[in-house]
């Protein structure tokens, strides 16, 4: 597959989730799509799973900035940074009504129609607990 076919899918995706629309982030995934984030314990199955798992209700304004994508064959890997206002339930957290701000990485396989087959997701979890009031500082923990 071609690096511009690659960041296509990339742009889309991106798109998706800055329009808030579940449905056009599942049709990004292959049907049988695999996708893993780095603070769950199971990986999600199918385009239903993961367009579930896009229907943010945590974050109903996050949005995504693409920061760099890298390709090679059939594996791509972008750096994004996302923002947004932490307004519902976020893993048993109420809404802190807090501003955040974000870094992570997918690590995404494609199929041969250019879909997202498979995908790793490494983010920086422990900084947006910070960020929300859930954790303290390192800076301060070290004292």
């Amino acid at each position: 597959m071609r690096r511009a076919e690659m960041t296509d899918l990339v742009e889309r995706l991106t798109e998706a989730w800055n329009r808030h629309d579940p449905d056009a982030v599942a049709e990004c995934y292959s049907p049988d799509a695999v996708s893993r984030d780095s603070t769950l314990s199971e990986p999600l199955h199918g385009r239903q799973a993961i367009r579930n798992a896009a229907a943010m209700a945590a974050f109903p304004d996050i949005r995504f900035e693409i920061r760099r994508v890298a390709c090679d064959g059939d594996v791509m890997c972008e750096e994004w940074r996302a923002t947004g206002t932490h307004e519902g339930d976020l893993m048993g957290l109420r809404p802190t009504r807090r501003r955040t701000t974000v870094d992570g990485c997918n690590v995404m396989t494609l199929d041969a129609q250019g879909l997202v087959h498979s995908e790793t997701t490494y983010w920086d979890a422990a900084g947006l607990y910070r960020q929300l009031g859930a954790l303290p500082d390192l800076a301060h923990a070290a004292r």
